[in-house]
């Protein structure tokens, strides 16, 4: 079960001595220590907080006779490295209400999202180590999926002080042809017959930034590129070299009334040229199902749920990610409006069949 505020402070107090290497601490001192600072009233309390560290928290906690004291069988072990706190939990909550408060309910819900993601995967590791009746360790009982976080994730803080002061940035910045090419060990140009020795370094960029954004665990900012006249997307695992510039940004005020409206409105990262729309979506009863329980977008809703079918209607400028999303659906899914996305769903599927039914 989740740890209490007593037990935390014990199992605190416990780390910090055992962890005084090579100082070793007996039974008897740990527990007038526990007892003075903490108020525990036994040694089989004692013991017993002993015995939840190493079970529940992977403790190394081993016993010297010849020292008569305890300590850890690995000296860089410390408990707190793997725990939060309860006060840790409560300036978390608190941070949560802050952000609702100055920011809106969508960040602070993504806040909680996160809170209640730590808090079910300790649960789940304490049940998993504490059950007696747990099969061999050989043997795995949860399966996660294994998320590859996109790169370049220190330059989140940045990004949002960048913002939040209203700085310009710098960077240097790979294009996606770039990136494959520098992975491979070939540069660009030199594939396309130019003579070259070394690799060109990737163009120097200055951003006014206006958001920051994350699909799919991979983080991109959005923001206003005065040569070009427009807002810009830029993923940052193919930056480098960030740095704040002293320069105030000047974003003209229609990009930054276009941005802020539109990315509200955007299935996953790549730019829409038209305009939001009401896309209606019939799913099949099963599929349905799914779609309710984890909606597509923050603005899907639901128009009716029969036996037959659910039909759902998002307000999204359709783009390139959501046209590979609802084809992910398959012969469950109906596209009803607009037309045009229903035009181009229908082009889509050809163009896909064709890969399928030309001679080999």
């Amino acid at each position: 079960m989740p740890i209490t505020r007593s037990a935390f402070q014990r199992y605190r107090l416990i780390d910090e001595v055992i962890s005084r290497y090579p100082r070793r601490y007996s039974k008897q001192q740990l527990f007038e220590l526990c007892q003075d600072k903490c108020g525990i009233r036994s040694i089989s309390s004692l013991e017993k907080d002993i015995q939840r560290m190493r079970e529940d928290h992977d403790a190394p906690i081993e016993y010297d006779k010849r020292a008569n004291g305890y300590y850890y069988s690995n000296p860089q072990f410390r408990l707190l490295n793997l725990m939060l706190s309860p006060d840790d939990m409560e300036a978390l909550d608190y941070a949560r209400e802050v952000l609702a408060a100055t920011q809106g309910a969508t960040v602070a819900d993504e806040l909680t999202n996160a809170l209640q993601k730590v808090r079910q995967s300790l649960d789940i590791i304490r049940e998993v180590k504490s059950d007696g009746s747990a099969p061999a360790p050989s043997r795995r009982i949860v399966y996660v999926e294994e998320k590859i976080l996109g790169g370049n994730r220190q330059y989140v803080p940045m990004l949002i002080r960048a913002v939040n002061q209203n700085r310009q940035v710098a960077f240097r910045y790979l294009k996606h042809e770039e990136a494959v090419s520098a992975q491979r060990g070939t540069p660009a140009r030199l594939r396309r017959g130019a003579r070259m020795t070394e690799p060109e370094r990737p163009k120097l960029r200055i951003l006014h930034p206006i958001l920051l954004r994350e699909v799919a665990d991979s983080w991109y900012v959005i923001g206003y590129d005065a040569a070009s006249g427009s807002e810009r997307t830029f993923a940052l695992d193919r930056m480098s070299d960030l740095e704040l510039l002293d320069d105030p940004c000047d974003v003209p005020p229609a990009v930054l009334a276009s941005v802020s409206d539109l990315f509200e409105h955007i299935y996953g990262i790549t730019d829409s040229h038209g305009p939001v729309e009401n896309i209606v979506l019939s799913f099949s009863p099963l599929f349905g199902r799914y779609v309710k329980a984890k909606p597509i977008h923050q603005t899907q809703e639901v128009i009716s749920d029969t036996d037959e079918a659910c039909v759902v209607r998002l307000r999204l400028a359709p783009n390139r990610d959501l046209l590979m999303h609802l084809r992910s659906y398959g012969e469950h899914l109906t596209v009803l409006q607009p037309a045009s996305l229903v035009e181009e769903m229908k082009a889509s599927l050809v163009a896909m069949l064709a890969r399928y039914s030309s001679p080999t």
